[in-house]
């Protein structure tokens, strides 16, 4: 392109165009990362929202047998094979003469941390 210097050439430099690129590069980049980041977030988020549900079901069950809750034991959830559970002991405190003990119920997915954990107190005395 032959411009005078009274012509001025409305086009733009090979530095003006890197530069735009890098920004849009940039900004691509940040885009995915981003997304792969909410996606490993909404994942672990249904996990939780699973595993509270399977502990409020599993909490039913054993609050509607006899014994109640066991204050050792594990399993396998039926429904869901690749979900685990498991209770113990983590305390015995007797306020006011009454014994307690608090027991915790946890589940796991595929014997990971747990995605859910419940402390429930159980009296001692029958």
């Amino acid at each position: 392109m032959n411009c005078s210097h009274a012509d001025r050439c409305h086009g733009l430099t090979l530095v003006e165009v890197v530069v735009g690129l890098v920004l849009m590069a940039t900004v691509l980049v940040s885009s995915m990362l981003a997304s792969g980041a909410h996606r490993r977030q909404q994942r672990t988020a249904d996990s939780k929202l699973v595993a509270v549900g399977i502990a409020d079901d599993l909490l039913n069950q054993f609050l509607n047998r006899r014994e109640g809750i066991p204050p050792l034991a594990q399993g396998v959830v039926v429904a869901r094979p690749q979900w685990s559970w498991r209770t113990q002991v983590v305390g015995v405190t007797a306020p006011a003469g009454v014994k307690l003990q608090v027991i915790r119920l946890e589940v796991f997915r595929e014997l990971g941390k747990p995605y859910a954990s419940v402390d429930v107190v159980k009296s001692l005395e029958d």
